[in-house]
């Protein structure tokens, strides 16, 4: 028998996807209005509007249209923490940022952009055409065969995954952030990382499948950020990713600014690269 509620549940914006900002602002708002109701004297009808619009917020993730494109900027104006699911300022967590400095094991400093890109066109992870970058067929294919592997993988497995390919001086961990579980990578010479599971999946991936192919592991680790940005196809659900410039849930444009172009699942409602030229 279908469950009745499935009609109006949206998995895609509740549970580990839940945007804390839309639930924030929701439940204030929700507050308001049922107040408001209540002051009127109208405690019956409060109480009704409480317990469907709580419903709404639970399994629906909010319940006020259009929140997405509001909640992100009323919450920011908030005395609260900042809703960066896990991200820092101006860019995404990876595990390259794992290697901003020396690596212990070889006393290299993190690898430029450029020494990158040459190891993995040496490696013959990816083939420039032109002005264009793509994945050889040989590469992409391992990197989805690891990918399907990970996917499966709870967060304290991709933990251990983490700890893996990184160096002995960093330790992974896992905690909840905002709700949402997320990946941490501690060391004592460099700023707490952490990865959003969507982030973690690929990065890891493709450490794992460029071990065969690049010997530095410095340059596996800062290969995963670029390498997102060549996903077709999403980590998480394996639906088709596309490139848009609305603003994902959680975040601020500032006024007059046109947001960055993103790689995004619209699925899952998760962002996989900002197209950046800081990146």
């Amino acid at each position: 028998m279908t469950d009745p509620l499935e009609r109006v549940r949206r998995p895609e914006y509740t549970g580990e996807n839940r945007c804390w900002p839309c639930t924030v602002t929701n439940s204030l708002l929700l507050s308001v209005l049922v107040g408001a109701v209540a002051i009127l004297g109208r405690r019956t009808a409060a109480a009704a509007i409480a317990v469907v619009g709580a419903g709404a917020i639970a399994l629906r993730g909010y319940v006020v249209p259009y929140t997405p494109r509001f909640a992100p900027r009323l919450v920011a104006a908030l005395p609260i923490e900042s809703f960066d699911y896990g991200e820092p300022a101006g860019g995404t967590g990876s595990l390259s940022d794992s290697s901003n400095t020396s690596d212990a094991a070889t006393d290299a400093a993190a690898p430029t952009g450029e020494a990158v890109l040459g190891e993995l066109l040496e490696a013959g992870a990816v083939v420039a055409e032109g002005d264009e970058i793509y994945l050889s067929s040989d590469f992409q294919d391992d990197w989805r065969r690891e990918v399907r592997t990970l996917r499966e993988a709870d967060l304290a497995t991709l933990a251990a995954v983490a700890d893996e390919q990184t160096p002995p001086s960093i330790e992974a961990r896992t905690r909840r952030g905002w709700g949402r579980p997320v990946l941490v990578l501690e060391g004592d010479d460099v700023e707490p990382v952490t990865l959003r599971r969507g982030v973690a999946i690929p990065e890891l991936a493709a450490a794992r499948a460029l071990e065969s192919r690049v010997e530095s592991g410095a340059i596996r680790r800062a290969a995963g950020r670029p390498l997102r940005s060549l996903l077709e196809a999403c980590p998480l659900c394996d639906g088709e990713l596309t490139v848009n410039q609305s603003s994902c849930c959680g975040e601020v444009t500032p006024i007059g600014k046109t947001p960055t172009e993103k790689l995004v699942c619209p699925a899952c409602n998760e962002r996989f690269f900002i197209f950046d030229e800081e990146h």
